[in-house]
């Protein structure tokens, strides 16, 4: 097969245009200033977001840690030691009253994406929160709303957003090399048989821990129902729903973003999820195995397959009347799923005109990889200080979290989901 590359517009860095200055009594930078940045939880996925800011502490000079926040002594000290001896606070309040941080990551379980993400937002405070955006839709409404009334940057962490791979996609699509869009798919699946997300257990950790051992756990579980201290609850979150929604709000969340993106970056109408527990048997409540499906505005449908228990999951594809464009998996599965281009072929009633216009029978796009985390991370700090809207920004988070929070319900209270996009409201 011949291989050519499509020669696509440029593509002029973050989207959006500049938005207005931050709102009154917020820190406004100047050119020289530095983006002061803390952690609020310093969990695996906290401390590495830590590691990616501190390169660019180190590599440019233009940001600096000035605190880290976590319930968990032992994560919080060594969060502190890995930023070079920065202040700690077991209780995130406490830590945005400082005057002196202009931005801060969230990583925290997914309860608290909202209840943090808001009082940043009022305290004047720029926002990189983990995925999911928020624990719920309600919350997710209530973020968006309050971004756009205080102007604050937020970017969501899904990472593929700032890859050139969707950005290229988009443009593809925009192109009209493919049609109309009339349905994708993706996965993010693996297989642990071990049970995933059974991460380790610190013995000796808790409520009544001495020194590093302890654990705010009161703090720690906010406005989630009241529970004694269990750790694989506080170790083990993903699985309870008190605190995640499980595959959708971890996996597919990575799914649906970028196919915003590419596709129509819009509420969807209609959505569905299904699946259940069909191997593990430890405590968790959510499912093993999960797919949801939705249908949106803009005519086009969208669906995801994943599994803890298989890693082979259906081939990332955008289908459009055209042509179809294969892009095999980027999420972990088997290494022969993850390749770095993408592929498109004509349908058959279309196979002359694709070749008089593109002088190919089929095309591969090359370049089109996994570009790590990175990436998303400087974005984020780039429009801090630019202004401008950063690739995960709040429209997009928004949108992917009404597929993803709207699936979870449709698993736990067996029932499809109606939404309208103009009122913002599921239609019951």
């Amino acid at each position: 097969m011949p291989e050519t590359t499509f020669s696509r517009r440029m593509f002029l860095g973050a989207a959006g245009a500049s938005i207005l200055a931050s709102n009154a009594g917020a820190r406004i930078l100047g050119a020289n200033d530095r983006v002061q940045f803390a952690l609020i939880g310093a969990g695996g996925r906290g401390s590495y977001l830590l590691g990616l800011a501190l390169k660019r502490q180190q590599a440019k000079g233009d940001v600096q840690c000035m605190a880290v926040c976590d319930v968990y002594r032992k994560r919080l000290n060594a969060a502190a030691r890995q930023a070079g001896g920065v202040p700690t606070y077991l209780h995130h309040e406490e830590l945005l009253e400082r005057k002196d941080i202009d931005a801060v990551f969230v990583a925290t379980p997914d309860h608290w994406h909202a209840p943090i993400t808001l009082l940043a937002m009022d305290k004047g405070l720029d926002i990189y929160c983990e995925k999911p955006m928020t624990h719920t839709l309600e919350e997710a409404t209530q973020v968006h709303q309050r971004a756009k009334r205080t102007n604050r940057i937020f970017q969501v962490g899904v990472q593929a957003l700032s890859w050139d791979r969707w950005h290229r996609v988009r443009d593809l699509v925009e192109s009209g090399m493919l049609g109309q869009i009339v349905c994708c798919q993706g996965t993010y699946s693996r297989n642990d048989p071990k049970g995933d997300w059974n991460w380790p257990i610190d013995a000796g950790a808790g409520p009544d821990g001495k020194d590093d051992n302890y654990i705010d756990w009161k703090q720690w579980l906010g406005a989630a129902p009241a529970h004694p201290f269990d750790a694989d609850r506080f170790f083990r979150f993903r699985k309870y729903w008190d605190y995640s929604g499980g595959i959708a709000t971890d996996l597919h969340y990575h799914i649906v973003a970028p196919f915003h993106l590419a596709v129509a970056n819009e509420h969807p109408e209609r959505v569905v999820g299904m699946g259940g527990k069909w191997v593990y048997t430890d405590e968790r409540e959510v499912p093993d195995t999960f797919l949801n499906a939705a249908d949106y505005p803009s005519e086009w449908s969208l669906t995801i397959q994943s599994s803890q228990l298989n890693e082979v999951g259906p081939v990332t594809m955008l289908r459009g009347t055209k042509a179809t464009m294969f892009l095999g998996d980027e999420w972990e599965g088997p290494k022969t799923r993850q390749f770095d281009h993408a592929q498109v072929v004509p349908e058959g009633p279309y196979r002359d005109e694709f070749f008089d216009k593109y002088k190919t029978a089929e095309m591969i796009i090359p370049n089109l990889g996994n570009q790590g985390d990175l990436a998303h991370v400087d974005n984020f700090f780039d429009c801090v200080r630019s202004r401008r809207q950063p690739n995960g920004n709040v429209d997009i988070g928004y949108t992917t979290m009404t597929n993803i929070a709207l699936s979870v319900r449709s698993y736990r209270e067996n029932r499809m989901f109606r939404f309208d996009s103009r009122t913002e409201r599921v239609i019951e």
